[in-house]
């Protein structure tokens, strides 16, 4: 009787620990990642997602050219550098008619910081607010979550090289 039980508990040990693998389609690939300018946008393709609902985030940080502004709308460069950070989501579902044979596409776009403090910005006084004119990129991470157990499937981080026209972001 205890052997049965023994054999019913190992049986029940082993489903259960393949029951998050299974329920993600196995092992999460990224493929296909391009960057570009917007705010930070990625594009790619996700595999091995099977029909889980899944949270693609990206995560950024970059140095920002400032402008400070008054109350009288008087500008001027911001003397300060900070580096800021931003990031944004975007869900899959996993019903979703675009994702076949568990590979999805997916776009998400970071939702970037319009102002920074005074002091931060480099502004002559509280007067003044440091607006965010364009950031600079310099790291990126791609983070995908089961939406389900918000268990992490994959994390991909990059290092970035901004222009005011293009970005290119490489695999650490």
């Amino acid at each position: 009787m205890k052997k049965k039980i023994y054999s019913l508990l190992s049986v029940f040990v082993v489903v259960m620990a393949m029951v998050a693998p299974v329920s993600a389609g196995g092992a999460v690939k990224l493929s296909s990642v391009s960057f570009r300018l917007g705010s930070l946008i990625a594009d790619g393709t996700l595999t091995g997602l099977g029909r889980t609902d899944v949270s693609v985030i990206i995560e950024a940080s970059g140095i920002p050219a400032i402008t400070c502004i008054n109350q009288g709308r008087n500008l001027v460069p911001g003397q300060s550098y900070p580096k800021v950070s931003a990031s944004g989501t975007q869900i899959l579902d996993g019903d979703s008619s675009v994702r076949k044979n568990g590979k999805s596409p997916f776009g998400v776009e970071t939702v970037d910081p319009e102002t920074i403090p005074w002091d931060e910005a480099g502004c002559p006084n509280a007067n003044w607010t440091g607006h965010i004119d364009f950031i600079f990129w310099t790291d990126a991470s791609i983070s995908v979550y089961s939406e389900s157990t918000q268990a992490l499937l994959l994390k991909k981080e990059y290092v970035c090289t901004t222009t005011l026209t293009s970005v290119s972001c490489t695999p650490k």
